[in-house]
């Protein structure tokens, strides 16, 4: 059959011969524009996809670099020193604990109320991290932080394009479905004119 002869029927041929056929340099007449269209768009979305991914590669590797560096900052200004609890933890929330605890740090003592667990008591030693200005803070980050960083904006990157991608497919192909609809429509109103009034 010549690729001139007739229109593909769909289901009729192999999605690779489709997608050939759809092509939007094929000189065939029987192409319609809105056909070269969807094809011009379809050929963008992949290619975006594509672009996609090593982009999404460096944007993840230089967050994972930024958290890195910032994180390893953080935490080389924190120290941890042994304080005690000088009263009975107790009960913020549901398996939340805070007690008042006391140290001392290079002949200088501190205190604060920090979060215990549990199972804490008047008397117990826990560890407090402080920051350079001898403050309560948060300990170190676990290991594995900026990687999760990275690999985070990584995915998100690559599902929000691929989902933008998707939806151009697909949101033009049924804005051109329904045109062909219409277009259909109107061009059998056209022709069942003539037959209407030859009957009459």
């Amino acid at each position: 059959m010549s690729e001139y002869s007739a229109f593909p029927i769909r289901g009729a041929w192999s999605p690779v011969a489709r997608l050939w056929w759809m092509r939007p340099w094929n000189p065939n007449p029987l192409l319609r524009p809105s056909d070269r269209l969807e094809a011009v768009l379809r050929i963008i979305a992949t290619l975006v996809v594509l672009v996609a991914i090593p982009v999404a590669g460096a944007l993840a590797t230089t967050a994972y670099t930024s958290d890195a560096a910032r994180i390893r900052t953080e935490d080389a200004a924190k120290t941890a020193v042994s304080a005690t609890i000088t009263a009975e933890p107790g009960q913020l929330k549901a398996h939340l604990f805070e007690a008042p605890v006391q140290w001392t740090r290079d002949g200088r003592p501190g205190t604060a109320t920090v979060r215990v667990s549990s199972k804490a008591s008047l008397g117990d030693q826990v560890v407090v991290w402080l920051d350079s200005d001898v403050l309560p803070t948060t300990p170190p980050h676990p290991p594995g932080v900026a990687a999760m960083t990275g690999i985070g904006v990584g995915v998100v990157v690559l599902v929000a394009t691929w989902f933008a991608a998707w939806s151009l497919v697909k949101g033009s192909g049924w804005l051109l479905e329904r045109h062909h609809d219409a277009q259909c429509a109107r061009q059998w109103r056209q022709l069942n004119r003539p037959i209407r009034e030859d009957t009459q």
